[in-house]
C-alpha cells in the first residue's frame, strides 16, 4: 500500500516505530561509549586521588627530612662540638664541657630522634677532617637503635653525595641520589636516600654536615587506601651528574608495597604519558603520575605507577549494553501499539475541535470546551490562556511598581496636563489623585524660571538621551516647602506622545549639602589655626632651646680652665639634646602640615628623579644605590614622592651595618597605581616591629647609638595614607629589608594628597 493511502493511525504507528528504533540504536551506542568512558574516567579519578595521596606523602616526607635537618643543626651539642674543636684543649669555653661530653650528648639526641622517626636508617654528623670522617653516627635496624662506636666510624670523602655536598655553588640543603647503601666503600644495603644539611661558620666556611639516611622502601611505604585500584609502584630515576658519578646499577630503582606482583617492563611503562589510563593490549592498564617535589634540589625523579587488570573493569559496560538492547526492542513494540491506539482515539474529535476554534475566532467568545489534554487543541487553548494571564500579570506588576515606587511618577499630555500620578507623586504635592489629574504641572510647580512649556519642548528634542533634570522649590497645599528634583523624559505611546516625569524629594539632601559645606569651611578654618598654632608653638619652643645652647656655650668659655672630661661630656650632652629637640620640633611641624599644605604639581622623569635623589642623599663610600630601568623610564610627580624616597633610601643608608651595601629602587606600572620598591641588604626588621616603625618618634635603636628623630618613616606613612596608597614591610628580621608602597596615578588624588 502506498504511503499516501495509509491511514493517519498507521502512519503514526510506523513513524513512532522507526523513530524509536533509530533513537534507541543511536542512544544505546552512545550510552555504551559513554559508559566505557565514564568507567575509565572514574578509574582515572580514583587513581589520580590515590596518586595525589602518595605524592603528598612523598612531598611531606622530603619536607620532614628538610625540617629534621634544620632542627638538628640547632641542637646545642652541634655548636658545643665546634666550640670545643676550636679550643686548644678541646674544652668548651662557654660551659666547660669537653668534646667527648658534647659528642655523647649528640649521640643521645640522635638515638632519640631516630626512634621517633620510623623511616630513618642513619643519622650522622660528618666533619671535613680526615677525608670527611663520621664524627657521630647512630644506626637503626628495624626496631634496634645502635650508636656506632668511634672505632667503627668511616671516612666518606669519596662517596658521590659528599662530592655533591662540597661542589660549588654551595647549597644550604640538598638531597643525594638514591643509591644502594655503602659501608667501607662496598655495597651493604638497599637503595637509600640521603639528605645533607651544611653547617657553616659565620664567614661561610664549611664546618661539617648533617646527613640523614632513609631506605627508600621504608620511606615510601604507606598503608593501602580502601579505594585503591590495582597495585602501586614507585619508579625512581637518578639524574646523572659529572660532579657525583654513580654506577649503572644505581641509576633506576622500583619500589612497591608488599604483595604486589613482579613488574618486569616497568621502565617502559614509566615513560608513558602521565595522567591517562593506558592499556597495553594484554589486558593490563597503566597510569603514571610524576611527583613534583616542593624543592628543586633533588637529583632524582619519582613516578607513581598503578597497574591494574582492564577486563573486569569494563565487564559491567557489556552487561549494561545487552540489557539496554533487550529493553529497547520491547519498548519500541509497546510504543508503536500505544501510538496506534491513541491516534485512533484522538482522530474522531479532531474536526469538531478545529471547527469550534474557527467559530470562536469569529465571535471572540471564550472556548466552551475544557482543553485539559495534551492534543493540539488543548495546547492551543492553554497557550491562549497563558497569553491573557501574562498580560494581566504584567499589568498588575506595573501597577504595583508605580504604587510602591519611592519616587513620584507622572504621565503628562504634550501640553503638560497630568494624565496619571502614582501615590508618591500625590504625597509630594500633598494632593489627592482627583485634585491632580487634568491639571497642568507647570501651574502646580509655580516656577516658570525652571519649568515651562519651553522645558517640555527641550525634553522632546532630547528624546533618546539622558532625561532633562531641574531642581525647583515647591510649596505643598499645607504650606510645607520642599526642594524637588524633576526629570522629564519624552516617550511615544499608541495613543500619541507623552512625557514621563520623575519627582524626587531632595529637601534632606540639600540641607545635608549645606551642612557639609559649613563643616568644610569650619575644617579649613581649623586647619589654618592649627598651622598657626604649630608654627608659633615650634617658634616659642625653639627660643628657650637656643637660650640653653647659648648658655652652655658661655659656661664652656667661662669655665674652660676648670672643666674636666666628665664636665665636658655633660656640656656636649646638653648641646646634643638641645639640637635633637630642635630637630624633633622641625620634624613635628613638617609632619603636621602633610596633607594640608599644597606641593608643586611638577612631573619629572624617573632619571631626573634619580639624579635629584642622589644629590639630596649623603651616600657613604661602599654603599651602592641602583635604580631599575623601569624606574628611569617612568614619569611621576616630583613631590611628595621625592620626600618619600629620600626618607626610605636614607633610612636604609642610616641603618646599614656593613661597610659595603646595596640598595635598589624599582617601580611597577599597574592599572591605577605605581608600586615603588626600595630594597636593601642591611640588617632586617623583626616582624613584631613592622607596624611600630611608622609611628612618630619611633626608632629601633637608642638615639645615643644612632642620631635620629624617629620621624622619617612617619613622614612616609602619612604622605602615602593621605594620597590613598599603602605601604608594607617585608623582612625576616635577619638580613635585608624591602619597603613597598602603592602610589595612585590619578593626578586629582595626588593633588588632594599634597
Amino acid at each position: 500500500m502506498p504511503l499516501t493511502q495509509m491511514s493517519i493511525k498507521f502512519k503514526v504507528a510506523l513513524a513512532v516505530s522507526l523513530v524509536l528504533g533509530v533513537c534507541f540504536s543511536l542512544f544505546f551506542t552512545l550510552n555504551y561509549r559513554d559508559t566505557v568512558q565514564r568507567i575509565r574516567t572514574h578509574a582515572e579519578q580514583l587513581i589520580t586521588v590515590n596518586h595525589q595521596l602518595h605524592a603528598t606523602y612523598v612531598q611531606e616526607t622530603l619536607v620532614a627530612m628538610t625540617q629534621d635537618s634544620e632542627t638538628i643543626v640547632g641542637f646545642p651539642p652541634i655548636s658545643g662540638i665546634f666550640r670545643s674543636l676550636a679550643a686548644a684543649d678541646q674544652v668548651d669555653p662557654l660551659d666547660g664541657s669537653t668534646l667527648d661530653d658534647w659528642r655523647g650528648r649528640l649521640e643521645t639526641l640522635f638515638a632519640s630522634l631516630i626512634k621517633s622517626r620510623g623511616t630513618y636508617s642513619q643519622i650522622r654528623l660528618l666533619l671535613p677532617q680526615n677525608n670527611w670522617r663520621e664524627f657521630v653516627r647512630v644506626d637503626r635496624n628495624q626496631d634496634e637503635v645502635r650508636i656506632v662506636p668511634r672505632s667503627a666510624l668511616q671516612p666518606k670523602g669519596q662517596e658521590p653525595y659528599i662530592r655533591r655536598l662540597i661542589a660549588p655553588p654551595p647549597q644550604d640543603f640538598q638531597f643525594s641520589n638514591v643509591t644502594r647503601n655503602r659501608e667501607f666503600g662496598r655495597v651493604a644495603g638497599p637503595p637509600t636516600l640521603r639528605s645533607m644539611k651544611r653547617i657553616e661558620a659565620a664567614d661561610g666556611t664549611l664546618l661539617g654536615a648533617i646527613v640523614l639516611n632513609s631506605h627508600i622502601s621504608e620511606l615510601l611505604t604507606r598503608p593501602r587506601p580502601p579505594n585503591q585500584i590495582g597495585h602501586v609502584y614507585y619508579a625512581i630515576e637518578n639524574t646523572a651528574s659529572p660532579i657525583a658519578e654513580i654506577v649503572t646499577a644505581d641509576l633506576t630503582f622500583l619500589s612497591h608495597s608488599e604483595g604486589a606482583p613482579d613488574f618486569p617492563n616497568w621502565m617502559q611503562v614509566a615513560d608513558l604519558p602521565a595522567g591517562h589510563l593506558i592499556a597495553d593490549g594484554h589486558g593490563q592498564g597503566h597510569f603514571v603520575t610524576e611527583v613534583r617535589a616542593a624543592t628543586s634540589d633533588k637529583p632524582f625523579s619519582i613516578k607513581i605507577i598503578s597497574k591494574l587488570d582492564m577486563q573486569p573493569l569494563f565487564a559491567e559496560a557489556w552487561t549494561e549494553l545487552r540489557r539496554d538492547l533487550r529493553n529497547a526492542t520491547l519498548l519500541t513494540i509497546l510504543a508503536s501499539c500505544l501510538a496506534y491506539a491513541f491516534t485512533a482515539r484522538l482522530h474522531a474529535p479532531l474536526e469538531q475541535l478545529l471547527g469550534e476554534i474557527k467559530s470562536s475566532s469569529q465571535t471572540l467568545q471564550p472556548l466552551s470546551r475544557d482543553f485539559s489534554g495534551g492534543d493540539e487543541v488543548s495546547v492551543l487553548a492553554q497557550n491562549f490562556t497563558q497569553l491573557i494571564n501574562s498580560l494581566i500579570r504584567e499589568t498588575q506588576r506595573l501597577d504595583m511598581i508605580l504604587k510602591n515606587a519611592a519616587e513620584g511618577v507622572l504621565t503628562l499630555h504634550s501640553d503638560g496636563r497630568i494624565e496619571d500620578a502614582n501615590p508618591k507623586a500625590q504625597s509630594i504635592f500633598g494632593r489627592a489623585a482627583g485634585d491632580l489629574l487634568g491639571r497642568n504641572l507647570i501651574d502646580l510647580l509655580e516656577n516658570e524660571d525652571q519649568v515651562s512649556l519651553a522645558t517640555l519642548e527641550e525634553a522632546r528634542n532630547q528624546a533618546g538621551r539622558e532625561p532633562l533634570r531641574r531642581e525647583v522649590r515647591l510649596t505643598r497645599q499645607d504650606g510645607t516647602d520642599l526642594t524637588v528634583q524633576v526629570a522629564f523624559q519624552h516617550a511615544h505611546h499608541s495613543d500619541g506622545q507623552r512625557f514621563i516625569v520623575m519627582l524626587r524629594d531632595i529637601t534632606a539632601r540639600v540641607a545635608a549639602m549645606r551642612q557639609s559645606e559649613a563643616l568644610i569651611n569650619a575644617l579649613k578654618k581649623s586647619n589654618a589655626e592649627l598651622d598657626q598654632f604649630a608654627y608659633v608653638a615650634s617658634h616659642d619652643l625653639k627660643a628657650p632651646l637656643r637660650v640653653i645652647s647659648n648658655a652652655v656655650s658661655w659656661l664652656e668659655e667661662d669655665l674652660e680652665p676648670y672643666l674636666n672630661d666628665d664636665t665636658r661630656e655633660s656640656m656636649n650632652l646638653l648641646h646634643s639634646r638641645a639640637k635633637r629637640m630642635e630637630v624633633l620640633l622641625n620634624d613635628l611641624l613638617q609632619h603636621s602640615r602633610i596633607g594640608r599644605v599644597a606641593s608643586p604639581e611638577t612631573r619629572v622623569s624617573g632619571s631626573t628623579m634619580a639624579k635629584g635623589l642622589l644629590q639630596l642623599l649623603e651616600i657613604p663610600d661602599g654603599i651602592e644605590i641602583q635604580f631599575s630601568d623601569r624606574f628611569l623610564e617612568s614619569h611621576m610627580r616630583q613631590l611628595p614622592l621625592e620626600i618619600i624616597l629620600v626618607n626610605l633610601i636614607g633610612n636604609s643608608i642610616k641603618h646599614h651595618d656593613k661597610a659595603v651595601g646595596h640598595i635598589s629602587v624599582d617601580v611597577v606600572n599597574q592599572d591605577d597605581f605605581l608600586t615603588f620598591r626600595v630594597e636593601d641588604d642591611g640588617p632586617g626588621i623583626e616582624p613584631a616591629y613592622h607596624e611600630r616603625i611608622f609611628e612618630v618618634f619611633q626608632t629601633l635603636q637608642s638615639r645615643d647609638q644612632l642620631e635620629s628623630s624617629g620621624m622619617g618613616l612617619a613622614f612616609v606613612k602619612k604622605h602615602i595614607d593621605v594620597a590613598g596608597g599603602s605601604i608594607s614591610v617585608m623582612s625576616d628580621g635577619t638580613r635585608g629589608t624591602v619597603f613597598e608602597f602603592r602610589w595612585p596615578k590619578d593626578l586629582g588624588q595626588q593633588e588632594r594628597a599634597a
